[in-house]
């Protein structure tokens, strides 16, 4: 009777500052909507340079060199930030003196045939000295569209031996290298994708709203769940702990109702977070009902017994409230709720799987992204686990507690 007393005691307190309660709902739908709209092209840009300019001469002038030419303007990571200028050579040399371009590729004539007859003329590249990082950029690409072309040449070279030591005549062998060379050098310079992109994070697909959604409820919800757990430190100020003591009731009666209390009021709070940044925002909401359940009754209980963690502190120190805001966002950074978990560093990313923060945004991110096939339950779980573990820690210390 007593713990259900107290649970509505904490659900009463709580309600009696509307103001407060709307600030803490309110709030976090508005830096959401601050997240998205500003740092999202920063976080999520796979851009890191500005746009620059470069120029392209071909003595050539063959069908394999508008090819080279081609890989330059319709590589996905290169399109939006680099335009090349077909120029001739003296126009290109104009532009790297008066700084209008990063530097000039200069393929000269009879290039094509070289790669056949195997002399391999080389391609020139002049990068422009007061912009090394952008010219630096524009020789690697460079350097790998050669690589690729010296690939298929060594392919046409084992094709042609292996045709001649298996006895082929001198017409089989001009034919075999007319094939090869048409096949190989063809496949090597109409290739797009001289980079392979690889993701290395496991984060699901879903839109910005619902990533910072995810990233950020569980953060204002552990703000609201340090504000309860000052309410063990108040009322031993207020000699109510003592009394409790004093009237022979258990006392494990009255932190289960603490704990409980805030357990339900941060499961209502994530609930009405989630839904109502959802609505707003018109992310999805078609996962099945278990699921937000299990997520959302698991993350409570974890950012639960942080706050019963940090009451049961605060009971020895009156500076745990500034510490559980300070520990909160650093565990969010940890987390990966501030900055992208997979643009942190190793170390980072593996302190990070002992966060409750990154687990909860795990969790909300599978629900959102509406992948059926994703299972919540490794959330879930590590949430439970990382929750306990907190508990225990509450509970080795409350038999330390003094006493007036």
């Amino acid at each position: 009777m007593l713990v259900k007393t107290l649970i509505l005691k904490e659900l009463t307190l709580y309600w009696r500052d509307r103001k407060a309660i709307g600030l803490l709902l309110v709030l976090p739908l508005f830096f959401i909507w601050l997240f998205v709209q500003v740092l999202s092209p920063y976080l999520f840009s796979s851009r890191y340079s500005q746009a620059f300019e470069i120029a392209f001469v071909d003595e050539d002038q063959t069908f394999n060199t508008k090819m080279i030419s081609r890989q330059l303007e319709e590589l996905d990571y290169m399109k939006g930030f680099i335009t090349v200028h077909k120029t001739e050579r003296t126009q290109a040399m104009r532009m790297l003196e008066t700084n209008r371009i990063a530097g000039a590729i200069m393929i000269p004539k009879g290039f094509t045939a070289s790669l056949y007859s195997g002399d391999n003329y080389p391609v020139e590249f002049i990068g422009n000295r007061t912009r090394k990082e952008q010219a630096d950029q524009i020789k690697n690409q460079l350097i790998s569209a050669m690589n690729d072309l010296s690939a298929g040449q060594s392919a046409v070279k084992a094709v042609w031996h292996a045709a001649r030591d298996g006895g082929a005549s001198a017409e089989q062998l001009d034919r075999v290298m007319k094939d090869s060379v048409l096949d190989f050098m063809m496949r090597a310079l109409g290739r797009n994708e001289i980079y392979e992109e690889i993701t290395l994070s496991s984060i699901p697909q879903v839109s910005f709203p619902e990533y910072f959604t995810s990233a950020l409820a569980v953060v204002f919800v552990s703000f609201l769940g340090i504000r309860g757990s000052r309410s063990l430190a108040e009322e031993k100020e207020l000699g109510m702990l003592d009394r409790f003591r004093a009237a022979s009731v258990g006392m494990w009666q009255v932190f289960t109702g603490k704990f409980f209390g805030i357990f339900l009021l941060l499961w209502i709070q994530t609930a009405l977070l989630v839904i109502g940044a959802s609505l707003l925002f018109d992310n999805y909401l078609g996962a099945q009902p278990a699921s937000f359940l299990f997520v959302f009754t698991a993350t409570a209980f974890a950012v639960a017994s942080w706050s019963f963690l940090l009451a049961v502190l605060g009971l020895f120190s009156k500076g745990t409230e500034l510490l559980g805001y300070i520990g909160t966002f650093f565990l969010a950074i940890i987390g990966g709720n501030i900055y992208p978990l997979f643009s942190l560093s190793d170390s980072l990313q593996t302190a990070s799987e002992f966060t409750f923060t990154r687990w909860a945004m795990h969790g909300m991110l599978k629900i959102f992204s509406g992948d059926e096939s994703l299972s919540v339950w490794p959330e879930t779980r590590m949430l439970l686990i990382i929750g306990c573990v907190l508990l225990t820690i509450a509970a080795i210390l409350l038999p330390f507690v003094g006493r007036k």
